[in-house]
This record gives structure tokens, C-alpha cells and sequence, in this order.
């Protein structure tokens, strides 16, 4: 189970935060423009980076470490990148095991300890306040991982989302400037679980669900202190 001494600082180079420019400025062009709460355009693509960053230097560094095959959705998918992600970032082994990356920001700029003692993987149990639910059992992916970065979006800079577009692809090196993207030259794992272990904490903790106030969402409760490594996880995969 994690500790402080299994957060883990995943490498970055060149080629993924290229790979991370290009693929968020495609996905920013056709990402609804209110997912988890209303976001100005400088927000929406922030974000995005985000999560795309935490994805592609997960995904580059497993490469390196595991001995089954990964394939990544967005090098393999046909929709020019159209529509969302059909519920999992990466596929692993022979078996087509299911991977998500999450990533997010420490609340109040949390230290590692306190991000472990009170914080979960973000596993999406509602988009609108409990109206309507995703069942523990339903959800897509077979592991879950959480990534954390000590960087603050940007919410201020352009007020027009196709103006920003246009920018972005005229020159898609410019998100770097825009965005600041260096904030988030660490990515930090702080832990995976499975499918199977979010559905016994579904049915055993309580509450086992748990949300912010800014936003729509409910999450179920994935306790970051009971995730499991990164050389977990990599023994994990390499027995797929």
C-alpha cells in the first residue's frame, strides 16, 4: 500500500510533452466546453494538458519497465480525436487489460503524507450531483491510476474559444507559453487500484462516495492509502 517513499516522480522528455501539445490541441478543438464545471478557454486547455501529460509519461515510462505490449487509444484511434475516450487511456498485455489515468492538483496544496492519508483516486461515480449514477460496477476500466501535480491551472488569457483554437493551430508550440506547461514537468504517481477493489469499497466503506463543492461530480471512494505501487503495478502488468 502506498507510503510516502513509493511516490514516484515519472520521467519527461521531449517527444512526450510534443506528443502532449499536438494531441490536446486536437482534443481541445472538439472537448465540450463544460464537463466538470463551467471553465474559461485557457482552463479547458490547461486541463486538458494536464491529463493528456500524466497519461503519455505514464504510458512512456511503462513501455520502458513492462515486457507485455501497451497500446495507446489516441495512436490507435480512427475519429481524429471527435469524440471522449471510451472510458480507459491504454490497453496492456495479451489480455487488452483496461488503464485510466487520473490526474489532479493537492487540495490546498497538500503535502504527500496528507494527499495519502485523505485523498482517492477520482473514479467517476456521478456527472450531475447523484440525478443520475454510474454503477461501482460499470465502470469501464480494469486499473485505475492517480497522478498528481503541484501546478495551478490557468484560467485567465483569452476570452474566445475558437480565437485560442486558431492559435493553438497555427502554431502548436505556442501552448507552452500559454499554458506555462513547465508547472507540470513532474508528474507524480501516487497509486493504482482495480476495478475489483473499487467495487468492495463501494460496498464496504461508508459514505463511498465523496465530491468537492465546485462541482458536479461524485466520486467513489478509492483511498489513496490503500493503492497500490508503481513496481506494483508493473509486476502487475508484466504477469498479463
Amino acid at each position: 500500500m502506498m507510503t510516502v517513499s513509493d511516490v514516484f516522480t515519472l520521467p519527461l522528455d521531449n517527444s512526450i510533452k510534443n506528443k502532449t501539445a499536438v494531441n490536446t490541441i486536437k482534443k481541445y478543438n472538439f472537448t465540450s466546453k463544460s464537463l466538470m464545471y463551467n471553465r474559461t478557454p485557457i482552463e479547458l486547455l490547461d486541463n486538458l494538458y494536464m491529463g493528456d501529460l500524466a497519461k503519455n509519461a505514464l504510458f512512456s515510462y511503462l513501455k520502458t519497465q513492462c515486457r507485455v505490449d501497451l497500446i495507446d487509444y489516441d495512436e490507435s484511434r480512427t475519429d481524429g480525436f471527435e469524440n471522449p475516450d471510451p472510458g480507459w487511456d491504454f490497453l496492456v498485455g495479451n489480455r487488452k487489460v483496461k488503464v485510466e489515468v487520473k490526474s489532479s492538483t493537492p487540495p490546498n496544496g497538500e503535502d504527500y503524507q496528507s494527499i495519502i492519508d485523505k485523498r482517492d483516486i477520482k473514479i467517476t461515480a456521478s456527472h450531475d450531483k447523484g440525478r443520475t449514477w454510474i454503477p461501482v460496477e460499470d465502470i469501464e476500466s480494469d486499473i485505475h491510476v492517480q497522478i498528481y501535480f503541484y501546478a495551478k491551472s490557468y484560467k485567465k488569457g483569452y476570452n474566445n474559444f475558437d480565437e485560442l483554437s486558431d492559435v493553438l493551430n497555427r502554431d502548436n508550440s505556442k501552448i507552452h507559453d500559454i499554458i506555462d506547461s513547465l508547472k507540470y514537468n513532474s508528474p507524480l504517481f501516487f497509486g493504482c487500484n482495480t476495478k475489483k477493489n473499487i467495487i468492495h469499497f463501494a460496498k464496504t466503506l461508508s459514505p463511498n462516495t465523496w465530491t468537492f463543492s465546485w462541482t458536479n461530480r461524485i466520486y467513489w471512494h478509492c483511498p489513496i492509502n490503500k493503492s497500490f505501487t508503481l513496481p506494483q503495478l508493473i509486476d502487475l502488468i508484466n504477469k498479463l
